[in-house]
């Protein structure tokens, strides 16, 4: 019976050392995983804060009359900087350009006393997410209008 014990006292070891390493790499596996996923968390949260800039540029620029009025005197891009102001780490910017010019046609209600045009605009925001010097996330949104005026 002694013989049988001599020839078994490492196994226990070895199956211990053996579980221990696969109980590791489980572990390691597990913290890369959680570790990845919290930076696409990260990610994803820069993107939705630049795409909501980039949108309320487009709703400040839309929100003042006085950039159309602009923007009918120039073929040229109007370049705006919105009046709000976003979080530390964000940067909005926009632009307006009239697209184009368009006789609203008679049999309209609105078509009286000489008429009204439409003018096309193209109005463009831009939300940008920096840490430090580096743009980590950056959207853009564009939207089109119609501004109705008497000729």
């Amino acid at each position: 019976m002694n013989s049988k014990l001599a020839k078994q006292e490492g196994a226990i070891l070895i199956t211990t050392l053996i579980i221990l390493l696969l109980l590791t790499v489980l572990a390691t596996s597990s913290f890369q995983s959680s570790t990845m996923q919290e930076r696409m968390a990260a990610a994803s949260a820069q993107h939705s804060i630049a795409f909501q800039t980039a949108e309320s540029a487009v709703e400040d620029i839309l929100n003042n009359g006085a950039n159309f009025a602009n923007a009918t005197l120039t073929s040229d891009t109007l370049d705006i900087t919105p009046e709000f102001t976003p979080t530390a780490s964000a940067t909005a910017s926009g632009t307006i350009r009239q697209r184009g010019l368009t006789n609203i046609q008679s049999g309209y209600s609105i078509v009286q006393n000489g008429g009204f045009v439409a003018y096309v605009f193209e109005v463009t925001g831009r939300g940008r997410m920096q840490r430090g010097s580096t743009v980590v996330s950056e959207s853009n949104v564009a939207q089109g209008i119609q501004w109705v005026a008497p000729k």
